[in-house]
């Protein structure tokens, strides 16, 4: 215990001598007016970003009981002051630090977050404070610090709700949308790992009917696709993946040939993604091929300087091999949670140091530009997918992002939330962002890959944070996981302003049960056993009960409220906080048929009634459809709009309520997902249903 009450109390003195960071007047958005933000570990260089002179850095005293090395106090030197550098210049920090003073701020659970802050740097720094001795004296495998910082989750009340301002008396508060256009939607994806693998296996109308269900206007309507170019070169290390159906064939075999053939699953996905003329499709790197590793495995290898140049020929062979064959691919993406080798080789990984991260994208810049094939030099590049927010890409970014955006060797950047990041962690995050961009404009931001988050039995706190359960894997495909996921989008688009949202993998078949063989109909109930990983899941035993259906989850119809009325081109606006009820966000959006889509998501376990105003002067609601507990993609009767533009709007208790609207003077809607037509596919898809009942899906 002595190493734990050692970071404890570094954790507890950084606490005292470190301000609170807030985002500045000027990047403030109507939600995020009062929410403290606690300040990065991480700083970029003084090459890129000019700076005035920060404030020094608080106490870096370790308790003096215990007995340290010199290396050991150096680390915990080098991890302090990083620590407790503030986020951005001297001056922001500064107006931030005086605004509070000025509050009289008490920063409610400051200690806390801060303690779990410093867990979550610990856990993937070179520290070994809490790293078990073996009998030799030797340092252990296992590093307990994941363990302290799951643990301080699980605890954890979630900072940023205290400071969320919302509506007072929500009954008597008009709702209407923010002037000021934000960000342009890119995309709604989802990724083809590793889901194609077993997908090979069924009859090739349900390989079909799948396409339908993913990228049809009837269905999910995704305007993204995530593929994934595999890293296995043959049948011995393909075994290496030891999770089955995680080893993905690369186009490159052991022996260093090429055969087009391979990846048959991956590619007709990939092919019907194209089809479906999606507005945004991905080619993502786990590993390169193990014919290219030092160890010959697609796992648990570390790209180095020398392997770069054969890395980048490879991808440039492929991307031209996709061209010619009419596959188009908007974007490359060299490399995958860069921190993590995947050495339990799981699944496919491939480490990147922090150090090189600039160059392997530098090195594919230029190997684009040369390319022989003129599809192949427009392919854009995004990076560098890290795992997380707080202990990846806040200590990382400034080792890499800051040259990599002056030299533009990235088109947008690429990242994951696999710590489930808070409000504050997220508005800090779009700082550091801002300010590795500096002078110029910061890129458009993707979050391309979350699963698995734990919440049917896990802790949730009431309207926020909803991180993994304690040591625990989760199966929910109810409506709770699905308000999750709602919320998670909606701090992305709202907090972070990034153009697009990807859901990891959009089939699973990591269930508790065999849906055909159990009492309970589709694995319909919470579990603690399986992965919230999937939008929609197979029957894991399918090869045996010859079940070949797809069965749905809540989160594919809520997630379809986002990717079916907000289209690519759609321009987002603020619905402030302010003036929503307790427990409700919403995000809204234009589409470029002039429609307007705004969505509700009520976490309540109460349905809420709102006014809402229409923009502008003759306005008419078109459309309105909700998910619930009860009903999937509902649609719901018209409100009627006052001559003042206004309307009441019940949002359903545990529900996300979409409504479209257009003002005076717009222009018919013509685009899928839009008007009058959306709905109707809406109720399509349910007299579909009521039809043919579940030749080929099973409905939850």
């Amino acid at each position: 215990m002595r190493p734990l009450l050692l970071c404890f109390s570094i954790a507890v003195a950084l606490v005292a001598a470190t301000p609170t960071y807030q985002v500045p007047r000027s990047e403030r958005g109507p939600s995020s007016k009062f929410v403290n933000v606690v300040s990065n570990p991480g700083r970029h260089t003084a090459d890129f970003v000019r700076r005035q002179e920060e404030p020094a850095n608080g106490s870096s005293d370790v308790d003096p009981l215990i007995s340290l090395s010199e290396q050991q106090k150096a680390e915990v030197q080098k991890a302090t002051e990083e620590f407790t550098k503030p986020l951005g210049n001297a001056a922001i920090w500064k107006e931030a630090y005086d605004f509070d003073l000025e509050r009289g701020d008490i920063h409610e659970n400051r200690i806390f977050y801060h303690t779990l802050a410093f867990f979550q740097l610990v856990e993937n720094s070179s520290l070994t404070l809490l790293q078990p001795k073996n009998i030799d004296g030797s340092y252990a495998d296992q590093n307990v610090g994941p363990v302290i910082s799951r643990a301080l989750q699980y605890l954890q009340f979630y900072p940023a709700q205290l400071k969320q301002p919302q509506a007072s008396d929500p009954g008597n508060t008009i709702v209407q949308l923010s002037p000021d256009p934000q960000q342009t939607i890119a995309s709604f994806g989802a990724s083809g790992a590793w889901w194609p693998n077993f997908l090979k296996d069924f009859p090739p109308a349900q390989q079909k009917n799948l396409s339908s269900l993913l990228f049809s206007e009837d269905w999910l309507h995704l305007s993204g696709y995530r593929y994934n170019l595999g890293g296995s070169g043959g049948v011995n290390d393909s075994a290496y993946a030891s999770t089955p159906g995680r080893g993905v064939e690369s186009f490159m075999t052991t022996d260093g040939a090429y055969d087009w053939t391979r990846d048959a699953g991956g590619f007709y996905y990939l092919k019907a993604a194209n089809e479906a003329k999606l507005a945004s499709i991905t080619a993502f790197v786990n590993s390169m091929p193990s014919a290219l590793t030092e160890t010959k495995k697609p796992c648990g290898n570390a790209l180095t300087a020398p392997a770069i140049p054969q890395f980048m020929a490879y991808l440039n062979e492929v991307l031209t091999h996709l061209a010619e064959e009419k596959i188009r691919i908007d974007y490359i993406s060299p490399m995958n949670e860069p921190g993590n080798d995947f050495g339990e080789c799981t699944q496919e990984g491939m480490s990147v140091d922090k150090t090189l991260r600039a160059e392997v994208f530098e090195n594919l810049r230029a190997t684009l530009n040369v390319s022989p094939s003129p599809i192949v030099q427009k392919i854009k590049i995004m990076g560098d997918e890290s795992s997380q927010i707080a202990s990846d890409a806040f200590p990382d970014y400034p080792s890499w992002l800051p040259p990599t955006l002056a030299s533009k060797y990235i088109d947008a950047i690429a990242v994951h939330m696999y710590d489930w990041p808070d409000d504050a962690t997220l508005l800090n995050y779009r700082q550091l962002v801002i300010n590795s961009s500096l002078p110029n404009p910061p890129p458009p931001i993707k979050q391309t890959e979350i699963s698995s988050f734990a919440s049917a039995s896990g802790l949730r706190a009431p309207f926020g944070w909803t991180g993994p359960k304690m040591l625990k894997a989760e199966y929910d495909p109810g409506i709770n996981s699905a308000l999750d996921m709602g919320r998670y989008i909606w701090q992305w688009l709202t907090l972070v302003n990034a153009e697009s949202w990807d859901w990891w993998t959009a089939v699973s078949n990591v269930m508790p049960c065999s849906p055909s063989t159990v009492p309970s109909p589709n694995c319909d109930y919470a579990s603690d056993s399986g992965f919230n990983d999937g939008l929609l899941y197979i029957d894991p035993a399918y090869a045996t009960t010859k079940d070949y259906n797809f069965y749905f989850t809540k989160r594919f119809w809520v997630f379809r409220h986002f990717s079916h009325f907000l289209r690519p081109g759609a321009v987002r606006y603020d619905v402030p906080n302010e003036i929503l009820p307790y427990g409700t966000v919403a995000v809204a959006a234009k589409n470029v048929d002039d429609v307007y889509a705004t969505i509700f998501i009520n976490r309540n376990a109460t349905g809420q009634t709102i006014t809402m105003k229409l923009p502008g002067a003759g306005g008419k609601v078109i459309g309105a459809v909700q998910t619930t507990d009860k009903e999937d993609f509902g649609t719901v009767a018209l409100p009627v709009v006052g001559a003042d533009g206004t309307f009441k709007l019940d949002l359903p208790a545990k529900g996300v309520l979409t409504i479209q609207f257009s003002t005076a003077g717009a222009r018919a809607a013509s685009g899928p997902g839009a008007g009058k037509r959306g709905i109707e596919e809406a109720g399509r898809v349910h007299r579909k249903r009521e039809k043919r009942g579940g030749d080929w899906w099973r409905m939850r």
